[in-house]
């Protein structure tokens, strides 16, 4: 649009939904110390009203409809998305934009909100899993803003004052920072109209994105003792960002040794020995930086096994490869789940409103295409590289077994 604002639809004629999400290009890693927190914070109070709407009016009006009304916050963007029937587009819309343009932000929200997120931050505490995860990220990303929870610390949290959020608000939501996206029934040139009350937003842009690499590591462990039965544990090590091309070969790789049912980790350690529930590996990719890891839970004393059966299973990936026909198992999977996942309208509006605020103009089908163009030896040298790296472990959990501590510090 003139004034900065991109607009990306997807049409959809069959559909009979709707859905929309207004992105901005603000997320944890663009926050100093002192803001760390503001974004999500920002999330939470832009639902409290506006000078049209209430805060119970903004979600009334959606939910009289049968629509959904929400928001989330990660560590490169923001969103805020509707989800109704076609016939109630116009209705998304405006409450949307009249929430990201026009929203009050009386001090008293900011306080009642303050109580909300750190209820949540409790929440998230009391979660072993993510506790490990946030540990791991912390380490890999050390002294960069991919390292910090998106959702701030209790501290930050109850330092933030109501300037603040609002001086966060007219900074980074401005027309040149915002990526519309909307698919399913859309009627591209009306929503483009619907927009104009967006034209009042300050002349903020878009903080960008500096790149920040992972730390050099060292092998090492993180790890913070807790009163539970299972180990939370996460082994990981530094990847690329989502415009490497390398991300290709990881990606299959993830999934022919931890992808599933069929993965090698998962017959090896549950199948055959029963020795958790479930493992699992995957990559996490940012713009310009990510990680891979193997995560799972067990009991303490199964801990030292399985760290030995995942390093035996990662060093025999990194030296032999994959066989043909688990790279063809890999593919097939890769392609059904990503077409299975982008189905739905909101999953096509969330795709291209993310897509858009990173600068990632790859089509689905390019994407598959590249997938498909890689072969054994480019897993098998993915496998090397990242394998060869120095690992991160990451525990929550009870005290650390001694043979783990000593196997691990050997």
């Amino acid at each position: 649009m003139p004034n900065g604002v991109q607009v990306v639809t997807e049409h959809m004629s069959t559909s009979r939904t709707f859905s929309i999400g207004i992105f901005v290009g603000v997320g944890s890693r663009h926050e100093s110390p002192q803001l760390h927190g503001a974004s999500h914070f920002l999330e939470h109070v832009l639902f409290k009203g506006t000078a049209r709407r209430s805060a119970e009016e903004i979600s009334a009006a959606v939910e009289a409809v049968g629509g959904e009304l929400n928001a989330y916050t990660t560590k490169e963007y923001t969103c805020f998305y509707a989800r109704v029937l076609r016939t109630d587009a116009d209705l998304a819309v405006d409450v949307l934009s009249d929430m990201i343009s026009a929203s009050q932000i009386a001090a008293a929200d900011v306080d009642a909100e303050r109580a909300v997120i750190q209820d949540e931050i409790a929440m998230h505490a009391d979660d072993p899993g993510e506790v490990v995860q946030e540990l791991v990220a912390d380490r890999i990303f050390a002294g960069t803003g991919l390292g910090q929870p998106v959702i701030g610390s209790a501290a930050s949290i109850a330092a933030l004052d109501r300037d603040q959020i609002v001086g966060h608000w007219q900074q980074h939501y401005g027309p040149s920072s915002l990526v519309v996206a909307a698919a399913g029934h859309v009627d591209h040139d009306r929503l483009v109209q619907q927009l104009a009350a967006l034209d009042g937003l300050p002349t903020a842009s878009w903080p960008g994105t500096a790149a920040e690499r992972p730390a050099v590591l060292t092998r090492g462990l993180v790890s913070e003792q807790r009163r539970v039965e299972q180990c939370s544990a996460v082994l990981a090590y530094p990847g690329p960002g989502i415009f490497d091309d390398r991300r290709y070969a990881m990606g299959l790789l993830s999934l022919v040794v931890g992808g599933g049912m069929a993965s090698r980790l998962f017959v090896e350690v549950r199948e055959r020995r029963g020795l958790t529930y479930g493992i699992d590996a995957g990559e996490t990719s940012y713009a310009d930086a990510g990680l891979w890891s193997v995560d799972w839970q067990c009991a303490p004393s199964r801990l030292a096994e399985i760290i030995r059966l995942v390093q035996a299973t990662l060093s025999e990936v990194a030296e032999h490869g994959v066989t043909d026909a688990e790279l063809a198992r890999a593919r097939g999977q890769m392609r059904g789940q990503t077409v299975l996942s982008y189905e739905s309208p909101s999953s096509r509006m969330s795709r291209l409103g993310g897509n858009t605020v990173l600068g990632d103009d790859r089509s689905l089908t390019e994407v598959l295409d590249l997938f498909d163009a890689v072969t054994a030896e480019d897993v098998r040298t993915e496998a090397a590289t990242l394998f060869n790296q120095p690992a991160l472990l990451g525990l929550v959990g009870p005290r650390v077994p001694a043979a783990v501590l000593r196997d691990w510090e050997s």
